[in-house]
């Protein structure tokens, strides 16, 4: 595949595109495990989420009283990356601020991602440096992996999501442009379990704001899914009708909030990285041919 990189551990295989450091495929043996992307519906498989995550306002942002563009998710799925260093079982992917991007993000970053497979896991670690020597960079970061939801039959049904913690059941509503809502609506979450159908994203994603959850499973007939997030502080679990991928979103912030305009050095839920300093938001992937723990509790 032009414009990605491969690399393997024993009987696992993950592929990642130069453009947004974006993790393509990851498969174990036979199990083709995330979503491959469907240009009539959602064409990315798992995108990188920065330097904001969710929809903001208008699609635009202000900085210092000026407006900017600001894509959904960041425009860091736009820039290309750099191999840095490279082995059979690793890979180091570089980029940064360019006159490109400082027509969306007056900031001087670099953003670092290492993608290295060890059987059945796999580690993506993600890190920020704000290279200024004088202000700081404000920016949240997330990991937007979309697993394939049945993956060996057409039952969604039985499929299941366990939080590490018990959550709360109440959700925020979200807007028709992608907002957060302070209206609420309650999911059918019982204690740390989600039983996922295809009924339950009709209303837009859901949004587990300020969660005490740092991992999330994903529970199918055939294998479960771990998704170990421990920088995380938000969960957005997302899908499409019809289609057959869930999205488990670990991030650090989260989309505008409705009727409120906050300057984006402002976010409360913003990282304010000093200059010079770095900041790492790590993500891994396990995957299990069965799982012991499942409980109701």
């Amino acid at each position: 595949m032009q414009n990605a990189v491969t690399i393997h551990c024993g009987v696992s295989r993950a592929v990642i595109s130069l453009q947004g450091a974006e993790l393509l495929s990851w498969r174990i043996g036979a199990n083709d495990l995330l979503w491959p992307g469907n240009p009539s519906s959602w064409n990315q498989s798992c995108p990188l989420m920065f330097p904001s995550c969710g929809w903001s306002a208008s699609s635009s942002i202000e900085i210092n009283g000026e407006c900017y563009p600001m894509p959904v998710h960041g425009f860091i799925g736009m820039l290309e990356f750099e191999v840095v260093s490279r082995s059979e079982s690793e890979v180091t992917l570089r980029s940064y601020d360019t006159k490109f991007t400082k027509t969306m993000f007056p900031y001087e970053f670099i953003v670092e991602v290492v993608f290295k497979i060890n059987n059945l896991r796999l580690n993506i670690d993600v890190c920020v440096k704000n290279r200024s020597s004088s202000s700081l960079l404000p920016y949240s970061v997330g990991l937007h992996p979309g697993f394939r939801w049945p993956r060996t039959s057409s039952d969604k049904n039985s499929w299941k999501l366990q939080f590490e913690e018990a959550e709360s059941p109440f959700v925020p509503c979200i807007s028709s442009q992608g907002l957060i809502k302070t209206d609420r609506r309650r999911v059918p979450l019982h204690g740390r379990l989600l039983h996922l159908h295809e009924g339950l994203f009709q209303d837009e994603a859901l949004c587990f704001l300020n969660a005490r959850s740092r991992r999330l499973s994903l529970i199918g007939q055939d294998g479960t899914v771990h998704v170990d997030a421990p920088d995380a502080r938000h969960w957005i679990v997302w899908s499409l009708p019809n289609q057959q991928f869930v999205a488990l979103e670990p991030c650090t912030g989260h989309g505008d909030l409705e009727g409120k305009h906050i300057a984006f050095e402002d976010r409360g839920y913003n990282i304010n990285l000093a200059p010079g300093e770095s900041q790492p938001f790590r993500v891994r992937f396990e995957f299990s041919e069965k799982d012991d723990c499942l409980d109701e509790a």
